[in-house]
């Protein structure tokens, strides 16, 4: 993943996951369409976020296996999960 794109994601999310919330969700899958975004509450996830937004901390996810899981690198990532922080 590209970090053109992680700054756009992280900009997307800071304007407007307050008024939006998940409504986010659908402007980054329209905005990305080959990247996959995952919304799940932050006390679900250990790891550690690659980037936070507001509310929002930002995991990079691998999407190749059957199910997703978090991952640290950028390069082999499919996808970012959106742990929100209640």
């Amino acid at each position: 993943m590209e970090e053109s794109l992680m700054d756009q994601v992280t900009a997307i999310v800071a304007e407007h996951w307050q008024g939006m919330g998940r409504g986010t969700l659908r402007l980054l899958k329209e905005r990305f369409p080959g990247v996959v975004f995952i919304v799940a509450p932050a006390s679900d996830v250990i790891e550690e976020p690659f980037r936070r937004s507001g509310p929002v901390d930002l995991h990079f996810i691998n999407t190749q296996d059957h199910c997703v899981s978090v991952m640290s690198n950028s390069q082999r990532a499919g996808g970012i999960l959106l742990a929100v922080r209640e």
